[in-house]
């Protein structure tokens, strides 16, 4: 009975319509007038075409027709009409047709119908299975949503101090690198841009006299606080010249120059800076004296050490800054011939002969010295006089003076060249002057020159540039010159090697305004000090752009050349100059004449008068001064370039004529 249940339930469409087609055909076997009741057959093709498909409804409708037939052949009376038999068949073939069509129709409907249905099964079935799936989504979504904004602050807080830590700790490691190297150093590790290397460097050797007897006498605290502040002063110094700080040694100093970061220049930052030291120790007024040697050559640089490195120069070059430096007198700097070539413009020098080892004459020895000289102005005869020459030679002998007791043998014999004692006398002293005006270096065969630097020369000197006679007419404004701080820019022309030039500018620009008339001494003082610090800006420029002429620069690095102006003028209000005249002729010193000019274009009179003779002046000392790519001009062929300028419109033809005429010592005609 449930096998009979189950097979309906299963093929109840089937059932369905054999049912209503049985109906039908009962129905309309029993009706006499079987063509009245044709169209019934519609009804059961029609279900059977939208529950059982295509195939079983053209099947049954195949069915129908031929049953109809099987009607029409056994009684064609049952088609009662009053057509004949043609008509009955004609008839009965369009009934069946339309039937097929209708079965057909609705069986391809209920196919596609079925398709649809079929997939809109699945995609609700799917619809279903997503829409658990959203409604799981949307409620861990609302338990996020409602804790979201507290995680958000957790997260943001564990970042923030997560950042402070990172922060922290690379402020740490930087405080920790800076402070046992240089800040150049520690950066290029950081950056790991640091190579071992060999390249020509200038070594500083520098070491306090008297130091250690002052600190015998101390506290521990005492001494450390005063190295500490000598070193606080000294260190600045160093800085300033791009000196690499390589290590302390108790209250002496090991520096480089020209390392880690290459500069054309070191060996003079180095003397500069030396020099520097020296006038600092002094102002400061510590009971120390400091002897500095400097070495210049080829070394081998890099990063010495196993766990605990160090950068650090190794080669013979600081051997012999060491040796310069032992052997250097107190207050004194001590170079070599290769450091001396590269400084030898712009610093007094001479051959030093005194390296140290003998003692201070005594007083009496000094009291010996005053006698002779006075028994000398009274003899008349020669021989006597080349006794006491003699005797004057020794007593400079005893005392290591060479130089000066050789001229005194020198002169012994000029008078008495007779006298065997003096020829012998001269002759070893002149083999000593040759053997110590050298020193030996430890691993060198050959003794090595050395050279004490007695100063920086002045640049108003020079006569091929400022003729004795125009320096003569204005001397008296160098005292003023000399009170303008000169730590900036002098930093600024150790770089290019133009040291001397602010200097130059300076007391020509103040001289031509004099030559000019109509300026007022505080006029003539702004426009000074305009041309002292014009050149403050170039420390922004690259080291190479300022060692290579203009002329070679592209078009994008001569703009850059140029911007200093802009920055003078910047880093002079951080020196407190605020004095808006001095600022606009720095800021207008590179305007052209002719209005093409930067950094406003401005033209002829628009232009300020002390900028336009700046601007002369400073291209007039520019021209005259050795350039590390060319030697100097000659007066008459800066003066034609100054005129060639002036065809050009980048000068001033009053202010250029005017400058010619003053150094030619013509008379000013405006």
């Amino acid at each position: 009975m449930d096998s009979i249940k189950n097979y309906i339930y299963q093929h109840f469409e089937q059932i369905f319509v054999i049912v209503i087609l049985i109906a039908v055909m009962l129905i309309n076997h029993y009706i006499p007038n079987k063509a009245a009741f044709l169209n019934f057959y519609y009804l059961p093709i029609i279900v059977s075409g939208y529950l059982l498909g295509i195939y079983r409804t053209v099947m049954g409708a195949v069915f129908c027709i031929l049953l109809m037939g099987i009607y029409y052949v056994i009684d064609p009376s049952f088609f009662v009409s009053s057509q004949d038999d043609a008509s009955i068949f004609l008839h009965l073939t369009v009934w069946g047709g339309f039937l097929i069509l209708a079965g057909a129709v609705v069986g391809k409907q209920q196919e596609y119908l079925q398709t649809e249905t079929q997939q809109v099964k699945e995609l609700n079935a799917k619809l279903s299975t997503n829409e658990k799936a959203l409604i799981e989504a949307n409620k861990s979504l609302k338990d996020y949503s409602e804790n979201l904004e507290s995680k958000v602050n957790q997260r943001t807080e564990e970042l923030e101090k997560s950042k402070e830590s990172i922060e922290l700790l690379k402020i740490k490691v930087e405080e920790t690198l800076y402070s046992t190297m240089d800040s150049t150093v520690a950066k290029l590790i950081i950056e790991g841009r640091l190579r071992d290397e060999k390249r020509h460097v200038s070594v500083l050797f520098s070491d306090l006299s008297g130091f250690t007897t002052y600190s015998e006498k101390l506290n521990p605290e005492v001494v450390i606080r005063d190295l500490n502040r000598y070193l606080s002063e000294m260190e600045p110094i160093l800085l300033n010249y791009y000196g690499h700080i390589d290590k302390y040694l108790g209250d002496g100093i090991m520096c480089e120059f020209g390392a880690p970061l290459q500069h054309d220049q070191y060996r003079l930052m180095a003397v500069i800076a030396a020099l520097k030291m020296q006038e600092k120790l002094k102002e400061s007024g510590y009971p120390w004296q400091m002897r500095i040697g400097i070495a210049s050559g080829p070394a081998i640089m890099g990063l010495v050490g196993s766990k605990r490195q160090s950068y650090t120069t190794i080669g013979d070059v600081v051997n012999l800054a060491s040796r310069l430096e032992t052997t250097c007198p107190k207050t004194s700097v001590l170079i070599d011939q290769y450091t001396l070539e590269g400084v030898e413009r712009f610093v007094e020098t001479r051959l030093k002969h005194d390296l140290g080892t003998a003692d201070v004459p005594s007083e009496a020895n000094a009291e010996v010295f005053k006698s002779l000289l006075r028994k000398l102005d009274t003899l008349k005869d020669f021989r006597e006089k080349a006794e006491i020459y003699y005797q004057l030679g020794q007593l400079h002998l005893q005392a290591m003076e060479l130089p000066e007791a050789l001229d005194y043998f020198k002169l012994g014999l000029q008078q008495n060249a007779e006298h065997t004692e003096l020829k012998i006398a001269y002759a070893d002293t002149a083999l000593k002057h040759e053997q110590h005006c050298k020193i030996k270096v430890k691993g060198r065969e050959q003794r090595v020159s050395a050279y004490e630097v007695m100063g920086i020369k002045n640049p108003l000197l020079e006569k091929e540039r400022i003729p004795e006679s125009c320096y003569n007419k204005y001397e008296n404004i160098e005292s003023y010159i000399n009170q303008l701080p000169d730590s900036k820019i002098m930093h600024v022309e150790v770089l290019d090697a133009s040291l001397g030039k602010s200097k130059c500018v300076a007391f020509l620009a103040y001289a031509l305004c004099c030559e000019l008339g109509g300026f007022n001494e505080s006029e003539k003082k702004d426009i000074l000090t305009a041309g002292y610090f014009l050149d403050l800006g170039k420390e922004i420029i690259s080291p190479y752009l300022l060692n290579h002429s203009t002329s070679t620069l592209t078009t994008s690095e001569f703009k850059i050349y140029q911007s200093y102006t802009k920055e003078s003028t910047r880093i002079l209000r951080t020196m407190g100059y605020t004095k808006q005249s001095i600022l606009d002729i720095i800021y207008h010193s590179n305007e052209y004449y002719n209005g093409t000019g930067e950094p406003d274009g401005l033209a002829g009179g628009d232009i300020p008068i002390g900028a336009r003779i700046v601007t002369v002046v400073s291209s007039y000392v520019a021209l005259t001064s050795w350039r590390p790519y060319r030697d100097a001009w000659k007066q008459m062929a800066a003066f034609d370039e100054l005129q060639v300028r002036v065809n050009k419109g980048q000068c001033d033809p009053v202010i250029v004529n005017a400058l010619i005429a003053f150094l030619s010592q013509i008379d000013v005609q405006t």
